[in-house]
This record gives C-alpha cells, sequence and structure tokens, in this order.
C-alpha cells in the first residue's frame, strides 16, 4: 500500500482589497493583521467620538476600573496598554482633566504618580458598555461566535 501523497500545489492568495495575487502567506497574514487592526481602532474611535474619549483613554479607563479600589502607577498602566509606545502620562492627563481620574503622588516614591477611576470615569464605562452591543455587531455581522472564539485564541499565541 502506498501512502505517499503528493504535495498540493501551492495557493496563491488574491488579497480582496488590492486585487494583488500573493504567493506569501506570512505577508498575507501581516497585510490581514493591520488592515484588520486598523478598521477595529476606526470603528473604536468612531464609536468613543460621542463619549469625548479616544481608544486608549477608554483602554485607561477599563484597566483602572478592573483594579477598583486600588491605583496603579503610571508604568504600570503603560505595560498594560497593548500600545507600549504610548504617552501614558499625556493621556493620564488629559483623563484628569475630564475629571475620569484622580492622580497623585506615589507614597512609596514621591517622583512617581498613580491613578485610580473616579465615580465620573466609572459611570462613563458603564454607559459605553451598555451602547457596545452596537460595536460588536460590527464584528458579528462579519463572523459567527465559533470564528470569534477561534480567531481570538489564535491571536492570544501570537502576543
Amino acid at each position: 500500500m502506498n501512502t505517499y501523497k503528493k504535495p498540493l500545489p501551492k495557493m496563491k492568495n488574491v488579497n480582496r482589497h488590492d486585487g494583488l495575487v500573493s504567493d506569501d502567506p506570512y505577508r498575507d497574514l501581516r497585510f490581514n493583521l493591520l488592515h484588520s487592526c486598523s478598521w477595529v481602532n476606526n470603528s473604536m474611535r468612531q464609536y468613543l467620538q460621542p463619549h469625548g474619549i479616544t481608544p486608549k483613554q477608554y483602554s485607561i479607563l477599563r484597566i483602572l476600573n478592573e483594579r477598583i479600589p486600588e491605583s496603579l502607577s503610571i508604568q504600570e498602566i503603560r505595560d498594560m496598554l497593548a500600545d507600549k509606545m504610548s504617552d501614558a502620562s499625556r493621556l493620564v492627563d488629559r483623563l484628569e482633566k475630564k475629571r475620569l481620574i484622580d492622580k497623585f503622588p506615589s507614597d512609596q516614591d514621591r517622583r512617581s504618580n498613580r491613578a485610580r477611576i473616579t465615580a465620573a470615569g466609572q459611570r462613563l464605562l458603564g454607559e459605553i458598555n451598555r451602547d457596545r452591543k452596537l460595536l460588536d455587531g460590527q464584528i458579528s455581522e462579519r463572523l459567527s461566535d465559533g470564528e470569534i472564539e477561534h480567531l481570538n485564541n489564535l491571536l492570544d499565541r501570537l502576543k
């Protein structure tokens, strides 16, 4: 019995957005991830605009909300953000001006500041989360629940 299988011919991928034919699945993956990330970021930006915050500010509010009643240093916040190059200090300052977080000197190191979400910040997160189905609907129109779970698992492996 011959178990030899002839290799399948290499398939060329046609990117639906730019029409280019590619035989490099890694380049296609990078292209698709970058464009998908951009699409998600733009959707988030539009969704958050009426609430007066940016996606990065929203991430900081979520991080601080998950740590209630504790506070976090600016460095700890930066480490938890997806974009490690973001200027967390500037973002925290803007959220403080909006009275969505409190910023105060650290007891252990007066050169370091800490931040904690305020009641107003918690209320804003509640408003944002109540309407989140609109944002989630943009994804669920394109992917099933099973596909979303599978994609999350794959993306977790890339981190």
